[in-house]
């Protein structure tokens, strides 16, 4: 299960592992993950990307992120074909580079595999304290000056240049600073935060669903009150956190009760259930069934 890291800002520490240019070819007709994270830059021309069944246009401009252990597929626009950069990285600095770089080098054909060998080496997503997640995708306004940055970027990477890693982080940081500076941009403080609150707890609920949750701790995670948040995200849900959250482990569980021979008993502590009977329980609230009830109608 890919793991959610909450870090602060001033925490962000980016190791760029490798940087080159696109080559003017498609990958392989298959989807790919990748242990670490990997942007996109577009210099020109088109270019297309599915990121977890998520579509993208590039365009002269255009940054995405991929993030780690998600399934990916890029391909060039065949009337426009892109010219565009890539950058390796990690967010943080992780003491076991060479593993990965084997897998971005040799062993690159295990890339397109349905999941990845080595668990260990995925990078958890970063999420800063405040609810910011980096977009998988962003129209940059100071294209000029993020195009000067990545050319550093793959300049200093190919030659090999004294403290290249070093410089790279350096540029890298810079590119970040202009992605946050225009996400933010034009937002109203108090929009951000009645607007962003519910998805931020969602997000929350997506990367945490399998533990044991409490109000508080996803209070503490957004930075406001129990009552605030609770209240706020039943004005612009209809529903409270909790049910949100059971709906969604009951989603997750019918998934594993229709595509995997577990038992009641683990498919309920994998989505977040310690108790197999108040599983059941909620199962039923929700879908009229049991969970063994649900397997046997729908399974069959």
């Amino acid at each position: 299960m890919d793991k959610i890291l909450l870090i602060d800002l001033n925490e962000i520490n980016p190791y760029v592992r490798r940087a080159g240019f696109q080559k003017f070819e498609h990958w392989p007709d298959k989807k790919r993950r990748i242990y670490d994270y990997e942007m996109f830059y577009c210099f020109s021309g088109k270019a297309h990307i599915l990121i977890n069944d998520t579509y993208y246009s590039l365009k002269k401009g255009t940054i995405t992120i991929i993030p780690p252990n998600t399934p990916t597929k890029f391909w060039l626009d065949e009337k426009e074909p892109g010219n565009l950069g890539w950058i390796h990285f990690d967010f943080l600095y992780f003491n076991d580079d060479p593993t990965i770089d084997q897998y971005l080098t040799e062993k690159s054909e295990l890339l397109y595999q349905p999941y990845l060998l080595e668990n260990e080496f995925i990078r958890p997503r970063l999420m800063l304290n405040n609810g910011f997640a980096f977009p998988e995708k962003i129209q940059i306004s100071s294209s000029d000056k993020v195009e000067e940055l990545y050319l550093k970027i793959i300049h200093a990477f190919q030659s090999n240049e004294f403290l290249w890693r070093f410089i790279c982080k350096i540029y890298l940081l810079e590119i970040f600073k202009y992605i946050l500076e225009q996400s933010y941009a034009d937002i109203p403080t108090e929009s951000i935060q009645q607007k962003n609150i519910s998805e931020d707890i969602i997000q929350y609920i997506k990367y945490n669903y399998y533990h044991k949750i409490k109000i508080d701790q996803i209070a503490h995670y957004i930075g406001l009150s129990n009552d605030y948040i609770s209240k706020v995200f039943k004005q612009q849900t209809g529903v409270s956190i909790v049910a949100y959250l059971n709906q969604y482990r009951i989603e997750k569980a019918k998934q594993l009760l229709s595509q995997s021979h577990l038992s009641i008993k683990e498919i309920g502590e994998i989505v977040g259930f310690s108790d197999q009977y108040y599983f059941s329980k909620v199962m039923k609230q929700y879908t009229n069934y049991s969970p063994m009830g649900w397997r046997k109608h729908f399974c069959k």
